[in-house]
């Protein structure tokens, strides 16, 4: 069982990406924005929607800002809405369901300052994912993942009647050790899609047999019956829960306790319980909880309760 503890990419570390900013035109005070009128903060990296007609002289930064205030009590009118991260952002906003698009590829550089052992990618649709490591000019390390699920396929008459699937998730843990790397991600195909791209430190916790992995889906749809039995349905998103039952080593308890300790409160990790796609045993997401059992003078039991991100 590993986890990778991600590095947010920031500003300072996204060195460079051919995702445009330009979602829609930038905010400025001297615009009057109309009633569901859009801007975009290059600050922020947000994308807003105007909520009131002569929307002149509001800044949207500045007004999440005041309600996120304890102390702002209910301001009123409220200018903006949050729409979500703008497209170049997406890739790193922490929320899959809401993907960067674009046609032809996605490709980015990043330069963490930090030693990065492990990369991984959710809500992907794309035909390969080329991973690239760099010290200085020099290239060492170099992996292209390709995107295809090829699990249903058992026999010639699958070959040629089963839909092609693609992947949608990949991770490597085997980045080289290195504590300042340079990292060139390019994703490629006809219209590329990127939801989440997480990298980070992978931490080792112990061992998890085939047999205690199993996972189940939580759906945020809207179903229900009236008086006459007819249905109102609205889809929405749908994520994963995942049951990881770990043996490790009574002596690293304690190191593994402050690893989850650190991720309480709703901190995202890769869990990554088998590296094979087929398995399905990786889950980008929380935990909502664990316990720890003693079965024998040298081991113990962890079972963890992960709750994928949309």
């Amino acid at each position: 069982m590993k986890i990778i503890l991600p590095v947010p990419v920031t500003d300072l570390t996204l060195k460079a990406t051919n995702v445009a900013e330009d979602d829609h035109a930038v905010w400025s005070a001297l615009t009057t924005y109309a009633r569901g009128d859009y801007a975009i903060s290059l600050v922020t990296h947000t994308v807003y929607r105007s909520l009131l007609s002569d929307n002149i002289g509001h800044d949207p930064d500045l007004e999440v800002a005041a309600l996120a205030d304890p102390l702002v009590d209910n301001p009123d009118p409220v200018y903006w809405q949050i729409i979500g991260a703008t497209n170049r952002w997406r890739i790193f906003d922490g929320k899959p369901s809401q993907p960067a698009v674009q046609v032809g590829s996605i490709s980015f550089e990043v330069t963490p300052g930090v030693f990065i052992g492990g990369i991984a990618g959710f809500g992907i649709s794309a035909n390969t994912v080329q991973v690239q490591v760099y010290a200085g000019p020099d290239m060492i390390f170099d992996n292209t993942v390709e995107m295809n699920d090829e699990s249903a396929v058992t026999d010639w008459l699958a070959y040629f009647v089963e839909p092609y699937r693609p992947l949608e998730d990949f991770v490597l843990t085997d980045l080289p050790v290195l504590g300042t790397p340079r990292i060139v991600v390019t994703l490629t195909g006809s219209q590329v899609a990127v939801g989440q791209i997480v990298m980070g430190y992978v931490s080792e916790l112990g061992i998890t047999p085939q047999e205690g992995i199993s996972f189940s889906g939580l759906d945020f749809s809207y179903v229900q019956t009236d008086d006459f039995g007819n249905l109102d349905t609205v889809k929405r998103e749908a994520t994963r829960l995942s049951d990881f039952a770990v043996t490790v080593p009574r002596s690293s308890i304690a190191s593994i306790t402050r690893i989850l300790k650190g991720l309480r409160g709703g901190e995202p990790a890769v869990w990554i319980a088998s590296e094979t796609s087929a398995f399905a045993a990786i889950n980008y997401g929380f935990y909502r909880g664990y316990r720890t059992i003693y079965v024998g003078a040298d081991h113990a039991e962890i079972s963890i309760e992960v709750q994928g991100i949309v």
